[in-house]
């Protein structure tokens, strides 16, 4: 009874419960949402697969959640991480209270996208991660040095679960060189921790130094598809014996058509993605300097319409999970988890027709985030909240950076913007009861 009185074990138990909150989703469905995708990272930790577009990340750390024995344990773990991060933003801008923190979770969960990806099985909701995370290193100076080699190791999985991470990690680092620049040297220290181990994981798994080998067939998809590269193709195929040469009047108009169809420019190369990789290089390079405003249109125009793009969409769908996920809980998994997820109501396609509103409600919630934070963005100013500009400024930044890692170097998905949308309804929900303190007159708590 001693140890449910102390303020610590409060503290933890609001933590807990916040992350139970926040995976009502799964809860609903029967099981964690999938994606067709999260085959790949079931079967990362197993002998020899190594995917040559995925960091080799996610899937070890979700070993390390589900050790083979149920995907519940993966969004668990995800939920009470981010419960984590947003009790140490709370702590950073303000105070925290455990039925405080319980209200931001509740709000979050029911009315934003954020329950929802930390329900899937995907990398998705650690996009979010990757903005908490340098704020509360950059701007927090209330972390024990425990607590920020925690926070640090966690940032580090953050980034280096998705190649477009690394983009939105960046840019929440200029905000702490404009604010905090003392604190530099701690919020950069997950890039760095996540750098190393891309970088040591391509290594081992390709024999080569880099950090993402073959990215450059996914730009060349994008290019492509903005119609940039046909003309460099033109000008350069007589001289050249490219393999896409032979593709320049039939270029798909979609990069995901020219990603992955089966008899498309990619998968009908003899060396498949991998050996279109030196090729597609070189004619990134030389449509980029052909055409650089070209280009740079193109990414303006695709990372506009990614911000635009907040819906649950293709996050809720059951699209290939026969053929995929499927086969990997059959494989490695009990009988009693396979029956799990068939009966889920995602799989049986149930799903879809009843979260409309939720999806739509969601959306609403961010662009009433979006414009109330523009609203405390002059209060903060005016008030010298430094902190709490910082937060505000990070998360902006933070998901237009996240639409042109998506949108602008890939394509646009409703997937890629909702899993970090949530982030804006956020400066409300903790900055709002600091703002009234303050123009009662009691002095605001920034750092």
């Amino acid at each position: 009874m001693d140890f449910l009185k102390s303020t610590r074990a409060l503290n933890l138990i609001a933590i807990l419960l916040g992350g139970a909150l926040l995976i009502w989703p799964a809860l609903w469905n029967g099981y964690p949402l999938l994606y067709s995708d999260t085959h790949v990272f079931i079967t990362q930790p197993t002998p020899g697969h190594f995917n040559w577009d995925k960091p080799f990340i996610y899937g070890p750390w979700m070993l390390l959640s589900h050790f083979w024995y149920s995907l519940w344990g993966v969004v668990f773990v995800q939920g009470v991480l981010l419960s984590q991060l947003v009790w140490l933003t709370q702590r950073t801008v303000g105070s925290v209270t455990p039925l405080r923190h319980l209200l931001v979770c509740l709000v979050l969960s029911l009315f934003t996208g954020a329950s929802w990806f930390v329900s899937l099985v995907m990398p998705d909701i650690f996009s979010g991660m990757v903005v908490l995370s340098t704020f509360v290193l950059g701007f927090s100076k209330k972390l024990t040095k425990t607590m920020t080699v925690w926070v640090s190791l966690l940032g580090a999985l953050a980034i280096a679960v998705h190649l477009s991470h690394l983009v939105i990690a960046a840019a929440c680092l200029l905000v702490v060189l404009v604010f905090r620049w003392r604190r530099f040297a701690f919020a950069v220290l997950p890039l760095m921790i996540a750098l190393v181990a891309l970088v040591g994981t391509t290594m081992y798994a390709f024999n080569k130094v880099a950090v993402s080998p073959f990215g450059s067939v996914f730009m060349l998809a994008r290019m492509s598809a903005d119609g940039n590269v046909k003309s460099v193709l033109e000008k350069y195929c007589p001289e050249k014996s490219w393999h896409l040469c032979a593709w320049t009047e039939r270029l798909a108009k979609d990069s995901d058509s020219f990603m992955w169809d089966a008899k498309g420019p990619v998968w009908t190369h003899p060396g498949g993605p991998i050996g279109l990789a030196p090729e597609a290089s070189e004619i990134v390079a030389l449509t980029a300097r052909a055409r650089p405003f070209q280009v740079l249109w193109s990414a303006i125009q695709n990372t506009v319409t990614q911000l635009s793009m907040v819906k649950l969409g293709d996050t809720i769908n059951s699209d290939w999970l026969d053929l995929t996920v499927a086969k990997s809980v059959e494989k490695f998994f009990s009988v009693a988890e396979l029956e799990r997820y068939k009966n889920s109501k995602q799989v049986q396609g149930t799903m879809l027709e009843r979260v409309s509103v939720v999806s739509a409600m969601g959306t609403f919630t961010v662009f009433a985030g979006f414009l109330l934070s523009l609203f405390l963005c002059v209060w903060a100013c005016r008030s010298r909240n430094w902190t709490a500009l910082g937060l505000i400024v990070m998360i902006w930044l933070g998901v237009l950076a996240n639409a042109f890692a998506t949108g602008g170097l890939s394509k646009p998905h409703f997937r890629y913007q909702t899993r970090i949308a949530w982030l804006l309804v956020l400066p409300p929900l903790l900055l709002w009861p600091h703002k009234k303190k303050s123009d009662s007159g009691v002095q605001s708590r920034s750092e």
